[in-house]
């Protein structure tokens, strides 16, 4: 699948898969379109699925040096006008949730429906010291102390953050190899940072009564190590008007990967509800 050069300023790379309503999947912190295809490309039968790169990861690459939350928005944006897509379903993970906010909060004309899943809408919904503006001090010493590939290593293979541990003691070498998957494509450190930093200094908690694409907040019921998921998806829930909350019980931040059937499932029956919708 092709790169494009969009006027946002990034050489975006994507692929489209299927036909039918366009679904964009937007991905967590610093990995690439490649993490959906495990999982999420049985979709394809029924949806058009439009998988990317965001700037400074995989194969994607920013002319500008600093990130934000709302460029990223704009990327896709410019990469919808590319497809001729008018409007669209997104599904946003972790961070892709709030970049899939901030474009459904600046371009309602152009979402049919939203999925925020395992996300949130900024500092301000996040409990604990999480909320002190700034890159959190438990991820720069676990970074500086364990070194940046063993960092992500042990947040996806060794910790409870993304698989359960009864399933990671079950299917190891399913997890390594997701690991290996995702690292493959991942923004490199310096780029990892500046998303970091754009992911804590996104605000969008106070403009969430704005949100008018029918919503989903989608999330697992053990997603509270590290940044607490459940208590930000509590937070879009009540404040996003007339948001629907799915929790999927034993599940972690990684439920796309370890019980993809019923997330695929939870995303098909979502999209299907709201076909032809748009935001108002």
């Amino acid at each position: 699948m092709p790169n494009v050069k969009l006027p946002t300023g990034v050489d975006l790379y994507y692929e489209s898969h299927g036909h039918g309503e366009a679904l964009i999947f937007v991905p967590s912190t610093a990995y690439s379109g490649e993490v959906w295809k495990p999982s999420q490309i049985p979709l394809a039968s029924s949806l058009n699925l439009i998988f990317h790169d965001p700037r400074g990861c995989g194969r994607s690459a920013a002319m500008q040096s600093v990130y934000t939350i709302e460029q990223m928005a704009l990327d896709i944006v410019a990469l919808m006008d590319h497809l001729k897509i008018s409007s669209a379903h997104l599904i946003g993970h972790s961070m892709g949730g709030r970049i899939a906010l901030s474009l459904t909060q600046n371009f309602p004309g152009r979402v049919k429906s939203l999925i925020m899943a395992a996300s949130g809408s900024g500092p301000a919904a996040r409990p604990g010291s999480d909320c002190i503006p700034g890159l959190p001090h438990r991820m720069v010493v676990d970074l500086v102390e364990m070194g940046f590939e063993k960092f992500i290593y042990d947040e996806i293979v060794e910790s409870d953050t993304f698989f359960t541990k009864d399933y990671r003691e079950k299917h190891r070498a399913e997890v390594e190899e997701f690991f290996r998957l995702a690292w493959a494509t991942h923004a490199k450190l310096p780029e990892f940072i500046y998303l970091c930093i754009a992911r804590h200094n996104f605000e969008g908690t106070h403009r969430l009564g704005d949100v008018k694409a029918p919503t989903l907040v989608l999330v697992g019921e053990a997603d509270t190590i590290g940044s607490n998921h459940i208590a930000q998806s509590r937070v879009l829930m009540e404040r996003i008007p007339g948001a629907e909350m799915k929790v999927l019980k034993g599940q972690s931040h990684g439920f796309f990967w370890q019980v993809p059937d019923a997330t695929n499932r939870a995303i098909l029956d979502w999209v299907n509800r709201h076909r032809g919708a748009l935001s108002t």
